[in-house]
Parts: structure tokens; sequence; C-alpha cells
């Protein structure tokens, strides 16, 4: 992260020197902004204010020193001085209190930011400046977080620029012949890094409060308390903070092999829940974690006569610390390894304790564990009987119902994620997916100093981080409170890359990279060398042992978003098949993304794939959500839409800033109606979902869902759904807009026939046109043709979007070429373009054109092809059609699911879309509407009208079929419908 700071105080440093006479100052400006922290003429920091930082750490949006004089104003009352001013940035406002209360030793500011609408932002920050001269090689710094990080400011630049990042209880100041400097962050973490990097002869602490999307007149809350002690006060608060350190946790022993003790928390339990076992034993070991060192494994006989082995673990008990602005985890026990088993059969349960280490292996006596019968339906697998479809163990089926909750970037993760799951479990919704990436559940990441850190206490490769493996735990526990069912992700792609759309590159802090000691000198590396696999394996083990005695772990997820090779495809089938011998408890297993080799691996058992739109491209996905969802049936095998949402760039609140939901709730439906084995799975928990609660649209769906048998019979989509207005009205044209949803790839086809109906045959379409040349000329498609029948002549347009480096594009109409364009990328207004990004690990500018493209065409059928026939690729986003759709097919789509005996659909009308919420209209109530729709069974149908808000039964009706089909006639329709209908017996 790389942002300007302006060093305005350096000339109050004169000719100080750190033992000058001591007494605290904090100098602030008329702004509220801190010109100087200083021990009399000793100064720690100068220029700390408050800025707002835009996506991509790409500039600063709103700067607190540079508010306008003139609107500020300083009010003082009961010993505090409160600011008030308006910081102005990009057509955003933010409106700052900050309230500053004093001590002879102390100073404590707090801070209220707010938005005046919805901005994206990198974060909000506080940062000042340390001078490097009189603070390198000298002052002592100390970080008390889950861990105590203690070092001098380095005499030179050090290889690793971040010296600290992540939460903090408190970090301290130590300069030699003054008192102390204590900051005690309030909803901030805390990066401290030395910018001799950038040419600065400075360090640099930054404070910051979050980032994401900041929601319109919602404030953000943070502050700080700065204080001077002592420097025997600063050893003293140093050796309490260190009684409860994690990094304090002797994880290694030199005794001889025994096993002393075999502690199960009940040896009583119900079937589906989990037992405990405690092991206090010898061994000699220097890594815990590593089972080549030491391992412990329950044996298991069931009363079937099973075999099972259960994996144990290594881990410490801790607990949780909470102020109103943070919470801390603390040690709260000693340290140890245990064994989670959860047992699935009724009856007695045999079970010998096993540890092993180089010296040799001895075994417990055996435990006896008695299993009653339970409620709990067990654990979640594919269907038996639908095999498109999930059930639990009881043959219960599940669907199902959630979004993404991947991580909580805050001081106080487990009560967001405590808030989170309680909003999503009332409402009926089931399903959250999580990322253990380098975040405040992540188990293995490059140790500080690192320039791209994680957040928790991260001990290098093969070694795992506690405090993050605790909060998990509380995790799995909130999720069985509340029935949700979890999806772990254990890494995503950008641990693999540098820079990206969202900074999210993070291969120079991969563990396995070569320069931080790993064994991958590139990131290909890692899916070939022995060793790396073998590590990855090693944390396998330890998420299996110590997650997967739970029913609520729904999947292990590999990867989020790693692009599949030959290499990745065989690397996920080793490690789908170590799952499968490793797991006792037989969880499912995918990943994303895939390709043929990956789905037809006969150790994934579900598919997925994840689905945005670009700069609101997209008003209505369904065509989309289908064309995916019946294209992965052929694996035989559930799929979920795992990822959604309107702006791959954007929140969704940008698009939806009422926060009607129109999106997600249109997503839901599809996903399950179009033969999903659950809803689509919206991306912005924290930003959009939550703030405006819109948990209500899981409400009607599970409603629905669990009024179905998903396990009585086959379902299969239907074709040939018939939708038509009123006989008699006369036939008139609309204009239709057709977008592509495939960003990258290569689609299943490349030529695109678009009906009078709106509906795409051919699809998914393809954005990305590739040229020929391209080092990969398979990864692309190089051409696309669409095929249009037009009534009368017309100006079609098509959408150009971004364009990379440099493209040829040439357009023909019927073979005949209309245009020939030679299309460039570059820097921000270097160029026709409407934005620009670099993506720094190809060191190559994508620019966004957003440019509509003419062509006149005379009345009939025409082919429309784009081909790239040199440099990198380029987009075309949409294709319009002024005049196209036939009102003899009104802009309503109906998806339908049929067995023998059952019919499901859903019924939507295209027009309620966030698209029209965000123009502020109302979707035009389409009435008569005759709906066709086959069934394959001749008779009576008991047909349920279904309000798809609400989730309640709206009209009862019998039905008998004409003609092999169901002539059903819904209500009014505004909105949407869903259909259950039964064939009477």
């Amino acid at each position: 992260m790389r942002v300007i700071l302006s060093m305005a105080a350096m000339a109050l440093m004169g000719s100080a020197c750190l033992g000058a006479e001591a007494r605290p100052r904090f100098d602030f400006g008329p702004a509220g902004d801190i010109r100087v922290i200083a021990d009399g003429s000793a100064i720690y920091f100068t220029g700390f204010g408050l800025r707002v930082i835009k996506p991509g750490w790409s500039g600063t949006l709103a700067d607190q020193a540079a508010a306008d004089p003139q609107g500020i104003s300083k009010h003082a009352e009961r010993g505090a001085v409160t600011y008030t001013m308006t910081l102005k940035g990009d057509g955003v406002s933010f409106r700052l209190r900050q309230t500053v209360a004093r001590t002879p030793t102390s100073v404590r500011i707090g801070y209220m930011l707010t938005p005046d609408r919805d901005v994206p932002v990198e974060t909000v920050m506080l940062q000042g400046a340390m001078p490097v001269a009189p603070h390198a090689g000298r002052t002592r710094y100390v970080v008390a977080s889950a861990a105590i990080n203690s070092a001098r400011c380095p005499a030179t630049l050090p290889e690793n620029r971040i010296l600290y990042g992540g939460p903090a209880d408190w970090m301290a100041f130590s300069a030699p012949g003054v008192e102390a400097l204590v900051i005690e962050p309030e909803g901030l973490s805390l990066q401290f890094q030395d910018d001799r990097a950038f040419n600065r002869q400075e360090f640099a602490l930054l404070a910051t409060a979050g980032g994401g999307n900041l929601t319109a007149n919602r404030p953000v809350r943070f502050g700080m308390t700065l204080r001077f002690i002592t420097r025997e006060a600063l050893d003293a608060r140093e050796r309490d903070a260190r009684r409860n350190d994690v990094s304090g946790i002797a994880t290694g022993d030199s005794r001889k092999l025994s096993i002393s003790a075999v502690t199960c928390d009940r040896t009583r339990v119900r079937a589906c829940e989990t037992v405990e076992a405690s092991v206090a034993l010898a061994a000699t070991y220097a890594n815990p974690f590593d089972p080549n060192e030491i391992s412990v494994d329950a044996e298991v006989i069931t009363p079937t006569g099973r075999k099972l082995r259960a994996p144990g673990f290594f881990g410490v008990a801790m607990r949780v610390e909470r102020t109103e602005s943070s919470e801390r985890l603390r040690v709260a026990g000693k340290p140890g390894f245990r064994v989670r088993y959860t047992p699935r059969e009724v009856g007695e349960h045999r079970m010998v304790i096993v540890v092993t280490d180089r010296t040799g292996t001895v075994r417990s006596r055996a435990v006896t564990l008695t299993v009653t019968r339970g409620s709990s339906p067990g654990f979640v697998g594919v269907s038996r009987k639908t095999p498109a479809y999930f059930a639990f163990d009881s043959g219960k089926p599940f669907i199902a119902i959630g979004e993404n909750v991947c991580w909580a970037s805050g001081p106080s993760p487990l009560s967001m994620y405590e808030a989170w799951f309680a909003g999503l479990g009332k409402a009926g919704g089931n399903w959250a997916r999580l990322w253990l990436a380098y975040n405040e559940k992540g188990m293995e990441w490059s140790a500080l100093p690192t320039p791209r850190p994680g957040t928790g206490t991260y001990a290098g490769l093969g070694r795992y981080a506690l405090d993050n493996a605790w909060r998990l735990d509380e995790i799995v526990r909130m999720a069985e409170k509340n029935g949700i069912y979890l999806m772990l992700c254990i890494g995503t792609y950008g641990e693999f890359t540098e820079g990206g759309f969202f900074n999210e590159g993070m291969w120079v802090s991969n563990p396995y990279n070569k320069a931080n000691g790993g064994p991958c000198a590139t990131p290909a590396e890692f899916w070939t060398d022995p060793t790396a696999r073998k590590l990855y394996k090693q944390r396998l083990r330890y998420l299996i042992a110590r997650y997967g005695h739970s029913p609520n772990v729904f999947a292990w997820e590999f990867w989020n978003e790693v692009p599949p090779t030959p290499e990745q495809a065989r690397w996920v089938a080793e490690m789908a098949a170590y799952v499968k011998q490793h797991d006792p408890h037989g969880h499912l297993v995918s990943t994303t993304y895939g390709n043929e080799d990956v789905w037809k691996c006969p150790d994934i058992d579900f598919t997925m794939t994840h689905m945005y739109g670009q700069a609101g491209n997209t008003p209505v996905f369904t065509d989309q959500i289908v064309a995916h969802t019946r294209d992965h049936r052929r694996y035989g095998k559930p799929y979920l839409l795992a990822e959604f949402g309107v702006d791959w760039q954007a929140p969704d609140s940008k698009w939806d800033p009422r926060g009607t939901g129109a999106n997600m709730h249109n997503g839901a439906w599809a996903g399950l109606l179009a033969g999903g084995a659950g809803t689509a799975m919206v991306w912005w928990w924290d930003s959009y979902v939550h703030p405006n609660n819109l948990y209500r649209v899981f409400t009607p769906v599970r409603r629905f869902a669990d009024a179905v048998d998903w396990q009585a019979e086959p379902l299969s989509p239907v074709a040939n759904i018939v939708v038509q207005t009123a006989p008699g009205a006369p036939e008139t044209f609309k204009d239709l807009v057709v977008s592509g949803s495939i960003e990258w790839g290569m689609p299943a086809s490349d030529r695109y026939t678009i009906l009078h109906d709106g509906r795409v045959l051919g699809g998914p379409i393809a954005m990305a046109i590739g040229s020929p040349g391209r080092s990969n000329p398979l990864e692309l498609p190089t051409k696309l043709t669409y095929v249009v029948d037009l009534e009368r002549p017309t100006t079609v347009a098509l959408r150009l979007g971004q364009v990379c480096t440099r493209a040829t594009m040439v357009i023909a109409v019927n073979g005949e070429t209309r245009l020939a364009r030679e299309l460039t990328a570059g820097e921000p207004g270097a160029g026709p373009w409407k934005s620009s990004r670099k993506l720094e690990q190809y060191n190559v500018w994508v620019s966004q054109y957003d440019e509509d493209i003419p062509l006149e065409l005379p009345a009939g059928k025409h082919e429309i092809e784009v081909r790239n026939t040199g440099g990198d690729w380029f987009q075309i986003a949409s294709i319009t059609l002024p005049g196209y759709q036939s009102s003899r097919y009104p802009d309503v789509t109906a998806l339908a699911l049929s067995g023998e005996k059952t019919l499901l659909m859903w019924i939507h009308n295209r027009e309620s879309s966030w698209r029209t919420d965000y123009d502020g209209k109302t979707p035009t109530t389409l009435e008569g509407l005759r709906v066709t729709v086959p069934v394959r069974r001749a008779g009576r149908w008991d047909v349920e009208w279904w309000n798809t808000r609400s989730g309640q039964v709206i009209r009862r009706e019998v039905v008998e079929t004409r003609e092999g089909s169901l002539l059903l006639l819904p209500p009014p329709l505004e909105r949407d419908y869903a259909v259950r209908a039964r064939l009477a017996e």
C-alpha cells in the first residue's frame, strides 16, 4: 500500500534530540489533525490525520488536513473539545465529528465519519509519520495482540517493509531517554511500516477502520487513546500481556513417548453429537502440526464393525475479552492434543488413541462410547435417490439457501459473525461460504514481518495460527446454533498473484514462495512440487481433525477462482482423494474454478460457478443462470451458483441503494428453479445484505423448499414452456438488450441466435474475444457471431467493454466487413476510454471503453460476426436490438422442474429487476397471461400459487391436462410467482 504523506511538521524537529526534557505534547491543527506527538522536543509522530482512501490505494478521496477552514467548528464542553467539519472529494461528502479529551499525560480522540452517499473505499485511515533519523536502530516498538511482537525500528531498510500489521490491544514506542508512547486503538487495526521503501525518511503508522462500501448516512465510529508512560510501566505491561500470549505456548517436547491419560468430555452421546478426547502425552517432536514428527489418532470400531481413523490435532483453549469497540483472544488453558469424533451409528463404539513419534508408537486403553438415537439428521451428502441434490444421512433433503460470509474485516470478528449468522438463521438461511485464506480464520501464512501480512499469529509454513484456529471453532459453534452449514474455502487465487483490481495479489507473502523459505520459485510450481503437496496435505489433515467432526461443515472447497490447468486439475484430484481417505466423517469436496477434468473427477462431489455482471450491464441474470445450471447437469452431480452479484467491481448496494434486494431475490428463485441444488449465493454480505436486513429474501424460498419432497422423484428442467398474452391483442415490439455473462474463458458456443421472445440459443454468451496470436489461443474465442432476424430496418448497437493492451476489432455482417478498427489501452485519460487499471502481475493496461458501436441493418436475417485479428483481447459487453422483442411473447421468464407427479415453476416479469428499482420505476403489471407447460402425466393436478415475497400460498386450484400440458392462468403479474403442483391421486 502506497499513500503519499505530507511531512508538514518536519521543520518542528529542528535540532531536537531524544534526550530532551520530557513534557508530553499533543499539538493539534485547526482541523483537529494531530500535528505533533512528542515527549518534550523528542518527536514520535507528525502529521497524524484522517484520510479516506480510494479503492485499490489509488489515491486519497478525502483528507482531514485539507478541510476548508471556513467550514470547521470547534466547541469546548466538559473538558473535551469537539471539531465538526465536512470533508469533500469526488462527488461525495463526509461529515466528521471528532472529540478530543486531554489529561496531562494522555489524550483520547473519538471519530465519527458519515458519508452522504454510498461510496466504495479501500479504507478509512489515520496515518502518522515517525522521522527515521532519531528512531532507526534506537527506538523499540511493542505490539500486544493475541501475541506480543517486540523489536527495534530497523537501522536500515529491511527486506520486508511491513513491520507489523493487524489488530492490536495496544502498540508502544520506547525511545531512549524519554517516556514511552502507548497507542490504544478503538475499532482500528494497526500497520507499522518502513517508508524508506518509498524514498521517504519516515516510518509510518497506519490505523485503519475497515473498508469496502460505506453506506449513506451510516456513521463509521472509531478512536484511539495516546498516552505517555515510563519505560518501567511499559515493561510491566509487556510482562502482563505475555502471560496470555499465543506465541509463548510451548510447541515442542523431548520426553519419552507415553500416554498418561485419555479424558473424554462425555462417553454417552446421541447419534451425530461430538465426543472430544483430550490426550495427555509425552513425546519427542519440535512441530506438533507435522504428523511425521507426531501423530495422534483415534482408531474406532463402530457397532456394525466398521473401522474408522479420526486424526487428532494440537490446540489451546482461548477466551474472548470484549470492549465496546473490539475483542481480543486470550489463552485460557494449557496446550495439548485432542481428538474429535462424531458417531453416526447407534450402539457401542470402541475407541483407542494411537500416538506415534519418531521413536515409536503407543496405544491407549480402549474407551467405550455409548450412542443412543438422536434428532440430528446427520451429515450432508449427495442424495442417492436424486443425485442432482443434497440430502442428510437421514434422507431428509438439503436445499442450500444462503450467502457468502467470507471474512470479518474489523476488530470484532466474532461479534460480526454472531450478528450475521443470527440474521441468516432466523430468516431460514442454512448455508454460508467462509474463506480460510490469510484472514482471521486462516491457518497458514508467513509470519511477521512480511509485506502482505495476514490477520492472526501466523507462524510460517507448516505451522498454524492457534488464535485463528480457536476463532474458527467458535464460528462453527455459531453455525451449529443457527442451523447454518458451512462451506470452508481453504484458499484463493490471490495467493498466487500480485496486484489485481482489488490489490488482492499476495504471492509476495505466500509461505510457499521460495523467497519466504518455501519450496516454490514460481506459483506454477505449487501444483507439482512434492514438498508443497505434502505440506498442503498436512494442513488438510489439521482441518479435518479440528473441524470435520461437525455435521454443520457442509463441504471442503480447496480454492476460490483458481483457473484450472492440467497440472492444477491433477492436483485437485490428488487432494480430493486424500480427503476422501482421511476424513472419517465423509464431507463433501469441491473447488472453483473447474473444467471437464475437475468436474468428472469421482472425488469431486458437486460443481460450482460464479456469476457477476460488469458495470451494471445485466439487469436480469436468469438466462445466464439457466445456461450455467443446465450445462452442469451433464456431470450428474449437484450444482451451486456459489457467488453472485450485480457487478464484480462494486458492491450491490451501488446498484440497489434502497436495499430492495431485487437481484438477490431473482437469483435465489432462478438458481433453485433452474435446477440448481440451492439459491444463487450473493456475495456482498457485510456491506449489503446485513445493513439492509436482506435476510428476509431467504424466508419465502426456505418455506417453498421445505414444502417440496426433493427426494421423492428425480426432477428435470422443463423445455418448451410457452408464455403468451391474451389472444387478439395487437402485436408491438420493444427494445431488447442481450448481455454477455462469461467475462473470461472459452464458451461452449461462440454463435448466438437471438429470438423475438428474448431467448438466446447457444448461450451462455461470452464477452472477451482474443486474438489468434495470444500465448494461449485456446483460452478465449477469436470471434463471436450474433444471429438476428429484423422485422424492419434498424440500427443495432454493439457495446464495446474492456480492451487489454491493444486489439484489432473486425465486424462483418453476412460476410461483408463493416468495420476494422485498432483498439488500444493505456493510462487513465490517455485515450478514448472511460477508465483504466493496470494488471501489475502482467504489466499491462486494461481500459474500459463503454462505447456503443452502431450498425445500420436492413430488415431480414443477419449474421453479425465480431473478430479479433491481432493483439490481446477486447470485450463485447452487450448487443442492443431496437424494436425487436414481440409483445406476443411478454417479457416473462418461466422456469420449471418436473417429475412424474411433481411440477415446480417460477414465473418472473423481467421488468422486476434491480435496474427497474434503481431507475425509480415500477414494473408493468401483466394481465391475462397464459402459461402452457408440458407435464409427464395426464390427469388432474393440484396447483398452488405462491407469493415469493411472503412465502404464502395465495391461490389453490385444480387444473386438468390438455394435450400433455397444463394451461395456467397466473394472477396479475407485477413481479413474480412460484408454483407447486402435484398430480392428484
